[in-house]
């Protein structure tokens, strides 16, 4: 175990020092944590301005002993061993979350996600490479369990695939969950190009706004 968390410490630090000294998002990959003791969980919990914690591919299998963050807003716990216990615990423990990853885990039942309904802020969820995705129906009852979500594996209410700007960063890509508002201010664009035909080739791919 003292090896695990001089790797976490070092994480903390090289990604404390690049965002100039506080940590607001945190991505641990690869590092078998397997479940918080107190010295592991204290190491990423003094730091209550995380809004973002990424654990991928930690060997987790529960959350006991997980760390308690206050504002954390995203939660990807992608590549684990978690199951419907999991998301109970996430569900009285992290009510601001707007995004939640739990790809490639043990979620089994519907009855396993139900809880999220509770999480009022909830918009993205991925569940993807879980045993709960080949459940007849899945897609349309996630969406009937959780009303609020507007995102589900990257895909919208109507099964569209969600598309992101390039130059979002990866942390950033759970803020702009849906693509009307972009082409709203692409017809925007395109009517103020109607009037001024001399710089029709100057036209340019929109960046879509931010909610």
């Amino acid at each position: 175990m003292a090896a695990t968390l001089e790797q976490i410490k070092k994480e903390i630090t090289s990604q404390q020092e690049a965002q100039n000294g506080e940590l607001e998002d945190l991505d641990i990959e690869g590092i078998a944590i397997g479940q918080f003791d107190s010295q592991s969980a204290n190491l990423i919990q003094q730091h209550q301005n995380l809004i973002s914690l990424s654990l991928v591919e930690c060997k987790l299998k529960s959350m006991e002993g997980f760390p308690k963050l206050n504002n954390l807003e995203n939660l990807i716990l992608e590549a684990n061993q978690l199951d419907g216990s999991a998301i109970s615990y996430i569900s009285k423990n992290f009510k601001k979350l707007a995004c939640l990853g739990l790809a490639d885990n043990k979620i089994a039942k519907f009855e396993d996600v139900e809880p999220l309904k509770q999480l009022k802020q909830l918009q993205q969820l991925d569940l993807g490479d879980n045993p709960i995705t080949q459940l007849p129906g899945y897609f349309n009852k996630i969406f009937e369990l959780i009303p609020q979500l507007s995102v589900l594996d990257n895909k919208d209410k109507e099964g569209q695939e969600i598309q992101y700007s390039s130059d979002e960063d990866e942390g950033d890509e759970y803020d702009d969950l849906g693509a009307k508002d972009a082409d709203e201010d692409e017809e925007d664009e395109f009517d103020e190009d109607e009037d001024d035909e001399d710089d029709e080739s100057d036209v340019k791919p929109v960046k879509k706004t931010k909610k």
